[in-house]
């Protein structure tokens, strides 16, 4: 006969062995496990593996904390990406620039002394300063611009707790470098095209106060009020087409399919954004300034001291003390440069993130992708979902209180009466009796 007890059926229950003897029989039945998430089926992530940010909506926090965390864990390869992209320009930047402020001056001087050939030096003079003071910054500027791609192809494999190499990050741009070349050239051709209009505006602007005979303050106030308007032109553009480089990272978009994904990610978020890199802009700037200024005043005693009268190589204007200060001060304040360049590219990278996981619940594939290893790649292209707001909003003042299902029976205690019984008459002997 079978034994019920048992699970399955096979053999006899197992004896409690605290039991009394003589006593009914014990039996132990076993319990079912208690339930809770198992493991899903699929690829893992790896052993001690984490995104470096919680799977939701980011503040500000998470943001700065994400952005130092993908630095630390990563340096030396971003700071290699950084030095190649972005300290190898600023310094061909910083020394051509030094040497031909110098050439510039002196083909000005020649040219007021009356020489020959003095409007074909001027025309050259301003031509050299034109390349001098804005393409070189320009080139310098762009280099930091297509920083942000290797350092936005790292920050997502960071999120989904890997590490990625050199050459990693390299493959892993493979079809998505030149779509951030041609960002850049569209960059340049918008920067000229503005740089036109603003021309153009000045002349014509000029042009009408001249003919009016309009005062000094009048040229100032207009001056001011152009350059603010382009400004702020400048800063709204810049804003709503920030994650263009970082959607062309990460999710191997086209140039304008690109542009558009930012513009939809910073529509309803602009001041966030803006907000937010401007921020990190003026603590950056105001950390290189702080670290190159007392570099800069140290490189330039080294070049006293190798160097103290900067009578070294005469002839050409400029000493080797001057020359070594140059490079030093160039170098370290570079070296610092590097570094917030990175960490600037690693935010707006976690912005751009953000923006996703709130509009196309980029969250959910992460977590997803980490549990079942489905979707292969997480940071596709995705349409946007509507979902509540993060964290979901609690009416408490249109909450009711629900009883609970299952009432336990409650033990009434007994009722006494308030007062005795009284005697009836004739039932008891009176006392005495």
């Amino acid at each position: 006969m079978t034994d019920w007890h048992t699970p399955g059926g096979h053999g006899p229950a197992p004896q409690d062995p605290n039991a009394q003897p003589g006593g009914p029989r014990q039996f132990s039945v076993p319990l079912p496990p208690a339930p809770g998430p198992g493991p899903l089926p699929g690829p893992g992530p790896k052993a001690g593996s984490r995104p470096v940010i919680p799977l939701r909506p980011l503040g500000l926090g998470d943001v700065l904390g994400g952005a130092f965390t993908v630095f630390r864990r990563n340096a030396r390869v971003l700071l290699l990406w950084s030095v190649l992209l972005s300290g190898v320009l600023g310094l061909l930047s910083t020394l051509v620039s030094t040497f031909g402020q110098q050439a510039l001056q002196s083909r000005m001087f020649s040219a007021l002394d009356g020489g020959s050939g003095t409007d074909t030096i001027l025309a050259g003079s301003v031509t050299l300063w034109v390349l001098l003071s804005v393409g070189l910054p320009f080139l310098a500027y762009l280099g930091r611009g297509f920083l942000v791609a290797p350092v936005a192809a790292d920050t997502g494999q960071r999120v989904l707790g890997r590490r990625a190499t050199f050459r990693g990050l390299w493959a892993l741009l493979a079809g998505r470098r030149w779509p951030v070349v041609a960002w850049m050239l569209v960059q340049i051709g918008a920067g000229i095209v503005v740089g036109v209009v603003l021309v153009l505006v000045f002349v014509g602007l000029f042009a009408a106060l001249g003919a009016g005979d309009s005062g000094v303050g009048w040229f100032v106030l207009v001056v001011f009020v152009v350059m603010l308007g382009f400004g702020v032109l400048l800063a709204w553009l810049s804003t709503r087409f920030v994650f263009t480089v970082p959607t062309i990272a990460l999710e191997g978009r086209s140039v304008f399919s690109a542009a558009a994904q930012s513009w939809r990610l910073t529509r309803g978020a602009f001041w966030r954004t803006f907000g937010i890199l401007l921020l990190v802009r003026v603590v950056f700037g105001f950390a290189v300034s702080i670290a190159s200024a007392p570099l800069t005043i140290g490189a330039v005693l080294v070049g006293g001291v190798l160097d103290p009268l900067g009578q070294t190589d005469a002839s050409s204007g400029i000493g080797t003390g001057a020359l070594v200060a140059i490079v030093v001060g160039s170098l370290l304040a570079i070296a610092v440069q590097c570094i917030t360049d990175v960490l600037g590219a690693s935010v707006t990278t976690f912005l751009a993130i953000d923006r996703r996981i709130r509009t196309e619940a980029l969250d959910q594939r992460i977590a997803a992708h980490l549990d079942t290893g489905q979707p292969a790649d997480p940071f596709a292209p995705s349409a946007p979902v509507s979902r509540p707001p993060w964290p979901p909003q609690q009416q408490w003042g249109q909450q009711q209180w629900q009883p609970p299902q299952q009432q336990w029976p409650t033990q009434q205690p007994p009722q006494w009466p308030a007062q005795p019984p009284q005697q009836q008459p004739g039932r008891f002997p009176p006392d005495g009796a």
